[in-house]
């Protein structure tokens, strides 16, 4: 898939994030990989969404690193995974900008953040729809496994209001190249923050 190389996750972690007594205890349930090819393009690989109907593991965009549910009502986090369910930091889900839009793109063709035409989460549904082929996912009746749309990437407006650009790999743990029979919940995904002016 990648060629890869893989860093501890405290290579990520922003520095101005303060630090809390959670931190020494604090061990990451994924990694982070950097392809040697594009060093701009972060691979996180088997993060964990919550398993637990309304319950959700955080993770912060920017500073590549999960967030503490402590933090759930900060714009410290970017994104919100529970099962199949993703939320963004904005609208009904949070205090930040959040907001998605999903293009049938392509990954390495998106090099630049749209400007207009983002949903956020509401009263109406979340900007990353849940259900089969509604956002990045497909329930393959004939597999019975949850894969990812091939072609779609999703562009996130983050808590701060800066953008990334995102292709989901894997919904199993070990991102397995064949059929998935692994544990699931285990999110591999690559993503780009868009600079000052929303290119990639």
């Amino acid at each position: 898939m990648f060629k890869s190389i893989i860093f501890s996750v405290s290579l990520f972690i922003n520095t101005d994030v303060p630090k809390t007594s959670f931190d020494s205890d604090f061990e990451a349930n994924f990694e982070i990989i950097s392809s040697l090819a594009t060093p701009e393009v972060r691979v996180i690989k088997d993060f964990i969404a919550a398993a637990k109907p309304n319950t959700y593991h955080y993770f912060s965009l920017v500073a590549g690193t999960e967030i503490l549910s402590e933090d759930a009502k900060t714009t410290k986090w970017d994104l919100a995974f529970s099962g199949t369910t993703i939320l963004v930091n904005g609208g009904t889900s949070g205090s930040g900008k959040g907001a998605a839009l999903i293009l049938e793109k392509p990954f390495d063709t998106v090099t630049e953040a749209p400007k207009d035409g983002y949903k956020t989460d509401d009263g109406s549904g979340n900007a990353i729809a849940s259900g089969s082929g509604n956002s990045w996912y497909k329930y393959d009746m004939n597999v019975h496994a949850i894969l990812p749309i091939t072609g779609r990437t999703i562009v996130v407006k983050t808590a701060e209001g800066k953008f990334a650009k995102i292709e989901f790999i894997s919904y199993y743990k070990g991102a397995p190249e064949d059929v998935p029979t692994e544990e699931s919940k285990y999110y591999t995904f690559r993503y780009v923050l868009a600079d000052e002016n929303g290119k990639f």
